[in-house]
Parts: C-alpha cells; sequence; structure tokens
C-alpha cells in the first residue's frame, strides 16, 4: 500500500486575515481529506521539501506535513 501524498495546495484567509496552507492529501483508497497549516507549519513544509513555492510540494509524502505540524506545535514547548 502507497502512502498517502499531497494531492494540491491553496492559500486561504484564516483568523484575522492571516494566511494559511491548505493541503489536500490524497489516501491510497482514492480519499482526500484537507490539513491546514499556519505560517510556521509551511515555512517547515517548504523547508522539508526543499521547495521555493507552494505548487512545489504536490507528489510529497504525508509524513512531511505531520512533521511541520509538529515543528508548529513544538513551538511552544
Amino acid at each position: 500500500m502507497r502512502e498517502a501524498f499531497i494531492k494540491s495546495v491553496r492559500i486561504a484567509a484564516a483568523h484575522e486575515g492571516i494566511a494559511e496552507l491548505v493541503v489536500t492529501l490524497e489516501h491510497a483508497n482514492g480519499g482526500l481529506s484537507e490539513v491546514c497549516l499556519d505560517q510556521v507549519a509551511t515555512a517547515a513544509l517548504l523547508d522539508m521539501c526543499q521547495a521555493s513555492h507552494a505548487e512545489q510540494l504536490q507528489g510529497h509524502g504525508w509524513h512531511k506535513v505531520r512533521d511541520a505540524l509538529a515543528v508548529s506545535m513544538n513551538r511552544f514547548l
């Protein structure tokens, strides 16, 4: 079974107009799920994927999204 991957990304307005990245993951069974990333998680994901533009994130594995969310959350520890 292949792992879930980033199918698409888009920019959306979040609380107080701050931009966030919405990542659509495609799972092995064809299902889709969306994950919202704040500015810190977005920067971490771009870095992990060695991407300079959001469109370059497509095709990367879901585990990079998970790790980027962890970076964002760990900043509060």
